[in-house]
């Protein structure tokens, strides 16, 4: 990339959470050591194994990168869904381990693909992104936590219930009184939220379009959610969501 390009990737880095309060002098050396690439939908970033030799961070694009785990039976777990604004790839490269996940662009994105050794020498001596990067993963190891105590404790409706508001939280349009999930998520998808099967969540979400809770497209895969109150009556367990299935 060209000087100007840097800078303007530094200026744009800036605008992450994760480097607030990072010095201008720090961006600039993240910026100098990074590529800029476009991802198209489908594509790998990463696959579980690689060497973990950078960190990426998403700087537009209306898609998201999807993070997760396969097993030898083909069957998935979806562990993330980052978008614009975003880090990802970074256990990796403080550890020194090799990719825990696989990384796989849904929708177009674009990246800045920071060289590890340099994101490791900025962080040995800039103090905001040490306790940005602390604050990042609370909040990583917090949500893991949730999903674990979920997978214990509740029936599956409930987790499914739990999963689409938390992808509300990342991405949502509202109209006429009801909540779309940014992005595409077929049955396949929401199935790989949980390490559920396909059917299992078909017959939920039949359920839920059946009672007017949700619209689902299945041909898009677009997620409604008709009736939030309800909605949200089955992730709290009240008595405004009927059984539980």
């Amino acid at each position: 990339m060209t000087a100007s390009d840097n800078a303007t990737l530094a200026t744009t880095l800036a605008e992450f959470a994760v480097f607030a309060e990072v010095p201008a002098a720090a961006l600039k050396r993240l910026a100098d050591s990074a590529t800029v690439q476009q991802v198209r939908d489908g594509a790998q970033v990463f696959t579980q194994g690689d060497p973990a030799d950078a960190v990426y961070a998403i700087l537009n694009g209306d898609g998201r990168v999807r993070v997760g785990v396969p097993d030898a039976t083909s069957k998935r777990l979806m562990v993330e869904m980052f978008r614009e604004r975003d880090i990802f790839g970074e256990m990796g490269v403080i550890d020194g381990g090799s990719r825990s996940a696989d990384a796989t662009a849904v929708g177009v994105v674009h990246l800045a693909r920071i060289r590890g050794a340099q994101f490791l020498d900025v962080l040995a001596t800039t103090p905001a992104l040490g306790t940005n990067l602390v604050r990042l993963l609370s909040r990583r190891l917090r949500r893991t936590f949730a999903l674990f105590q979920d997978a214990i404790f509740e029936p599956l409706e409930v987790r499914l219930a739990r999963q689409v508001l938390y992808l509300a939280t990342v991405g949502a349009r509202r109209a006429d009184g009801k909540l779309r999930i940014a992005g595409r998520f077929r049955q396949g998808d929401l199935a790989d939220l949980l390490g559920a099967t396909t059917r299992s969540i078909i017959t939920i979400l039949n359920g839920w379009r059946a009672e007017g809770i949700v619209e689902y497209d299945s041909q898009r895969g677009f997620v409604t959610i008709v009736d939030e109150p309800r909605f949200r009556a089955i992730v709290e367990h009240t008595a405004a969501a009927g059984p539980t299935r």
